[in-house]
């Protein structure tokens, strides 16, 4: 049980880093298992990029999954029964089916249900709400805080998404919560115990992914986790939320409160300071306009005039299509 941040700025060579060394510790130890979690977009392609550079071509006993996936690997793994997922169209269902019914309780969205798109807004807030645990209660809770304007809101969010969750209650459970099961049954994994786990492509997690983390390090070989911050910067520092690295000096902060809290030990930190691969088209503006912002935020360049700016970007422009 141990965790490792992999840090280093953009196109600095983390993700290669990162799949080179899984297939390495693939091949020195066939007999177990490596577990790379990325966001479900990138699923696809993480597999095409690792069984592009793995020697033989495939990824042999490395798995690429979301967290999603992840949980209907380990529900498959210790046969857990769980409820029908309710999909966004069955969502959409239900939804209007109980702001109907609660029309008379809704004293601002009442004459909007039939509004075009209301519904999937309401659909959305509720995912959102369930991604972060907020329940009907904290809802209103906050109302005590809140103007008129938004009290009313709140209020009547707070009785939709209460009367939906009776409505679903032991029938369905929506995609949100698959990752809840799967912070109750993770423990039992024998999988889990004997993976090596790497999370990449993240600038943060939700609180019921921070839960699934934490108990990736309490339970798994190894975990090691990507973070895109430029290496001259102090990642165990925190700042504001206006700092060009804010999220992903958060991640770190919280990751490794985690680990402190639950005893876990801590690699050393892997620090990428090299400049940008060669062909990364992609990347290069990005550092591009990262130098520029630096430039318009503070330092050396403080006192340089708006106007300059553009300038700026057309020399450190030349500069890259001199040098890319």
């Amino acid at each position: 049980m141990s965790l490792q941040f992999v840090i280093g700025s953009s196109g600095s060579g983390k993700t290669r880093y990162l799949y080179e060394n899984l297939i390495n510790l693939s091949m020195e130890h066939p007999e177990g298992n490596y577990i790379a979690i990325v966001p479900e977009q990138f699923t696809m392609q993480t597999q095409k990029e690792i069984v592009t550079l793995h020697p033989n071509h495939g990824s042999m006993n490395i798995d690429i999954v979301s967290f999603q996936r992840l949980a209907y690997r380990i529900f498959e793994e210790l046969g857990v029964e769980h409820l029908e997922v309710l999909d966004d169209m069955g969502k959409s269902m239900v939804l209007r089916r109980v702001a109907a019914g609660q029309k008379k309780n809704l004293g601002l969205y009442g004459s909007h249900l039939n509004q075009t798109g209301f519904v999937n807004q309401l659909k959305s807030m509720l995912s959102e709400l369930y991604q972060y645990g907020i329940q009907p209660e904290n809802l209103r809770e906050a109302m005590e805080h809140a103007g008129p304007l938004l009290c009313e809101k709140l209020h009547d969010i707070s009785v939709v998404y209460e009367a939906f969750q009776q409505e679903i209650q032991e029938k369905y459970i929506t995609a949100e919560e698959i990752l809840d099961v799967l912070c109750r049954v993770l423990p039992r994994s024998e999988l889990i115990r004997k993976s090596v786990v790497t999370l990449d492509g993240y600038t943060g997690f939700t609180p019921v992914q921070y839960r699934i983390v934490e108990l990736l390090m309490r339970y798994a070989k190894q975990v090691i986790i990507t973070v895109s911050i430029d290496p001259e910067e102090k990642p165990y520092e925190r700042t504001g939320i206006d700092h060009l690295f804010y999220m992903g000096k958060e991640m770190i902060w919280r990751v490794h409160e985690l680990a402190a809290r639950n005893g876990i030990r801590r690699d050393q930190d892997v620090r990428l300071e090299g400049k940008c691969l060669h062909g990364s088209r992609t990347v290069q503006p990005l550092l591009l306009w990262r130098r520029i912002y630096t430039a318009m935020d503070g330092g050396p360049s403080r006192s340089r005039r708006r106007s300059g700016y553009f300038g700026l970007f057309l020399q450190e422009r030349r500069r890259h299509l001199r040098h890319p």
